[in-house]
């Protein structure tokens, strides 16, 4: 543990973003009764000593409204109240996001609702999570850092295991089963049998969340860089394929890597649904809540490809597209 320890340590002394933020919890901390802990994503990606993605979870059993307001005081940054959770969201510009949350146990009356909530204890937060891999919790005390490690996640780490944390996971919240493919993918885990079982048994909860919830993980999963894999893995099979809609992404094998790397979000979206029929289209769009922005931007790149179908000489310059939209346009039709 003392390995491991020391490698998180290390860790967060060569990000400074990092150390000023826990430098602060713990000066908090020393002033005030609670208890703080860092969770989620981040932990398990210094463990693997993967590329990080700074968006930070953290934990707090205490006065999280107190704690939440005067982090954001200290960071000069924006706090929003998430509806219905005990949680905050700090927005750092161009920097990263904080998410804080009061732990928590969930019950879930029906499969896909959102779930009922209490305040408790870490331990029991942690066992309302998706993965053990994402249930590894750090306690922020004065002088040090203390790993909670109830699941055993960091064994599933190092054997590269996805596993669940019990048999209604997926039940409970169907959108687990997009985020396990994402993770496999990802990470290059695997899942363990019972997790895999219980995943296929599970897709037929899928109808039992709003098209506005899968349609938002389909969204997330366009920023994902290896999004051919995970294609790929859902095309091939049989039990999978009816999680995506048909004909979603089906051009990705004419749009570079390049591309793909560099487009916008509306961008990744017009082109994951440029095989839909009209009214597929239509639906999808009304169903992710799109900005009038975006909206606008959809539709003209709509007219685009309707230019490029149906006209032979189209002065390219003239278009408010870039020429590599423009050339992977053309690929794709």
């Amino acid at each position: 543990m003392n390995k491991i320890l020391n490698k998180i340590n290390i860790f967060i002394q060569s990000h400074q973003d990092l150390k000023i933020i826990i430098d602060h919890c713990r000066e908090y901390k020393s002033k005030n009764d609670l208890k703080i802990y860092i969770v989620g994503g981040i932990v398990r990606d210094i463990l693997l000593e993967k590329k990080i993605n700074f968006d930070l979870d953290l934990v707090i059993e205490g006065d999280i409204d107190k704690f939440s307001k005067n982090l954001s005081k200290i960071l000069n940054s924006k706090l929003q109240e998430v509806h219905g959770f005990p949680n905050f969201k700090l927005l750092l510009k161009e920097k990263f996001e904080i998410d804080i949350a009061h732990s928590r146990k969930e019950q879930y009356i029906t499969s896909g609702s959102l779930p009922k909530w209490t305040k408790t204890s870490i331990y029991e937060d942690l066992y309302r999570r998706d993965f053990t891999i994402n249930a590894i919790a750090l306690e922020i005390k004065l002088n040090k850092l203390d790993i909670i490690d109830p699941l055993n996640g960091i064994k599933d780490i190092n054997n590269k295991i996805i596993r669940i944390l019990h048999q209604d996971s997926f039940k409970d919240d169907p959108t687990r089963i997009y985020r396990a493919i994402k993770y496999k993918s990802r990470l290059g885990f695997k899942f363990d049998n019972e997790t895999k079982m219980n995943l296929y048994d599970s897709i037929k909860h899928i109808q039992n969340i709003s098209t506005y919830r899968k349609n938002n993980e389909l969204l997330k999963l366009l920023n994902e860089p290896n999004l051919n894999i995970i294609l790929e893995t859902i095309y091939s099979d049989k039990k999978l394929k009816n999680i995506i809609p048909n004909l979603f992404m089906n051009k990705i094998h004419f749009i570079s890597k390049e591309f793909w790397g560099s487009s916008s979000q509306i961008e990744k979206l017009f082109f994951s649904i440029i095989s839909f029929s009209d009214k597929a289209r239509e639906e999808f769009l009304r169903s992710v809540n799109l900005s009038k922005i975006n909206m606008k931007k959809i539709s003209y790149y709509l007219e685009i490809k309707h230019l490029i179908e149906t006209e032979n000489n189209i002065k390219i310059e003239e278009l408010e597209a870039s020429k590599d939209f423009i050339s992977t346009l053309y690929h794709c039709l």
